[in-house]
């Protein structure tokens, strides 16, 4: 397993399984650690289990279009393929992150000691629905508890908690350290920012309309405007 950084990396999420319900969790609970798991491998297995049957029905039939859509299950039970696990351990004071592809997998550890808080990134997934995903905010940029992005914000902000307390972190300064505007606990900005580096300028469009409630002019001005300093920094 090859041990990367977490600081300089970009991490985008995986547009095909966007918006599939993920439910991050606490694997393990205790003085000295947190772990936490999100993982969609259940539903590759599932996958994986009716391609076998729906392979079986095509031999038997001789169906060669069952064994198109044999072949569209496979690759999809290989898509969903995903497990990431991040702990924050106490004794090491450092939390790391695995990530778990079918045919990758990388990891990285971040010290507590340059962690200034856990942040929500929004974006936008069909018909303008936000969703939602976790990150180790750092004097650099962030380091995403996942690459994909689900619903359910109460959830993720009970779980932005726990992990602020465990950090000996207040969740005010940790919002100030940050540095970005809030709009209703979630890191606005930072979402927008993370959507322009991605190149999905409409989808951050969308975002601001939705969590600003402002109109679309009102809002192209606003994501110009953070695009405007994104370029200067660079």
């Amino acid at each position: 397993m090859t041990s990367v950084r977490a600081h300089g990396q970009r991490f985008v999420a995986f547009e095909p399984i966007r918006g599939i319900v993920t439910v991050m969790h606490a694997l393990r609970k205790t003085n000295q650690e947190l772990v936490f798991v999100d993982s969609t491998i259940w539903l590759a297995i599932l996958l994986l289990g009716f391609s076998i049957f729906a392979a079986y029905r095509s031999y038997v039939q001789s169906s060669r279009g069952g064994f198109l859509a044999v072949g569209f299950l496979l690759l999809f039970s290989f898509l969903f393929w995903r497990k990431e696990i991040v702990t924050f351990d106490a004794g090491r004071q450092q939390a790391e992150w695995k990530r778990r592809r079918a045919f990758k997998v990388a990891s990285g550890t971040v010290p507590f000691s340059e962690i200034t808080g856990i942040g929500m990134e929004t974006t936008t997934a069909s018909h303008g629905v936000l969703t939602y995903r976790l990150t180790i905010l750092t004097r650099d940029e962030p380091v995403p508890m996942s690459d994909v992005y689900s619903g359910n914000q109460g959830h993720y902000e009970s779980i932005r908690q726990e992990i602020l307390a465990f950090l000996h972190l207040d969740s005010d300064q940790a919002k100030s350290a940050q540095g970005a505007p809030l709009v209703g606990g979630i890191d606005d900005e930072a979402s927008v920012v993370s959507l322009l580096k991605q190149g999905r300028r409409i989808d951050a469009i969308q975002l601001v309309r939705s969590t600003q409630k402002i109109g679309l002019a009102e809002a192209t001005d606003h994501v110009a405007h953070i695009l405007e300093k994104i370029k200067v920094a660079q």
